[in-house]
């Protein structure tokens, strides 16, 4: 009787072990490439926003290198949310870029099929354009303040330029030579913890540093941020992070922004900038 129990437990398990497992089949979600676009008076379309958050009816599904092919498992029509995600020049990891909108769209998965997301993001209505330099008049809103050189160049050699558009280019000469360039005006930022941030596009061969000059009717602070380095000829989009600099300077201080560099190794130092935009939550 013992045995023929034990029997009767082990057919049951090989029974239930034969049971076809219930498989959901996922949709899938294809996040596009992500487009920026700027209204008037916000500069180029220029970005490196190469990350989304992607939410479902506000629910988390991860952070995606686009573009991407993830499976959900969702059917039927629902809100999809993508959330801009940057990296800061010279800080570790990705951070949501608050200058920007978040994305919706609705999308009706069906099992099996590939639905697609395409980003679109646009600046906040609350963002605030201290300083916008795009060098496409000409002319540069900046000037030398000392150094070897006296002089850089707004071109726009085809072979050269980020967007087809003018450019600064700042050849530094032969042998030990240095310079300093800063913004000719003075700008208002956000001092109380909002976030303050530069855009640039950049091509280098020579490491240089972008700085802050705080200015007050007591005293000029010098506030270095970041050093970009070598870009091997290719043009590079950074967004530095300023608020830390800005932060209890004080309401009646200004800023102006500088660029810096010293060189005794490279042979033809050239620095290539466009596409400025200093920018703060209002």
């Amino acid at each position: 009787m013992k045995n023929t129990w034990i029997l009767l437990v082990l057919v049951a398990l090989s029974i239930a072990s034969c049971r076809k497992r219930d498989i959901v089949d996922p949709s899938y979600m294809h996040i596009t490439p992500v487009e920026q676009v700027s209204k008037p008076g916000q500069g180029t379309n220029s970005h490196n926003i190469e990350f989304v958050y992607a939410l479902i009816n506000d629910n988390s599904i991860g952070t995606y290198q686009v573009p991407a092919t993830v499976p959900v498992l969702y059917e039927g029509p629902y809100k999809v949310e993508a959330r801009p995600m940057i990296k800061w020049f010279a800080r570790e990891g990705l951070h949501p870029y608050s200058m920007m909108s978040n994305y919706e769209q609705i999308i009706d998965f069906t099992k099996l099929d590939i639905d697609t997301l395409k980003p679109v993001f646009q600046y906040l209505d609350q963002v605030e354009f201290a300083w916008l330099e795009d060098f496409n008049d000409n002319d540069a809103s900046m000037s030398v303040r000392f150094g070897t050189i006296d002089t850089f160049y707004v071109e726009n050699d085809p072979k050269l330029s980020f967007d087809g558009t003018p450019y600064m280019y700042i050849p530094m000469g032969a042998g030990e030579t240095f310079f300093e360039i800063e913004s000719k005006d003075l700008f208002e930022l956000a001092v109380d913890g909002r976030e303050v941030i530069l855009e640039i596009d950049f091509n280098t061969n020579v490491p240089f540093t972008i700085g802050l000059y705080a200015t007050s009717s007591s005293q000029v602070i010098t506030l270095p941020s970041v050093s970009p380095y070598s870009t091997d000829g290719v043009w590079q989009k950074g967004y530095i992070y300023l608020t830390d600099e800005v932060f209890n300077q004080g309401t009646d201080t200004r800023f102006r922004i500088f660029f810096r560099s010293a060189n005794a190794s490279v042979a033809d130092p050239k620095i290539y900038i466009d596409n400025l935009k200093l920018l703060y939550r209002k």
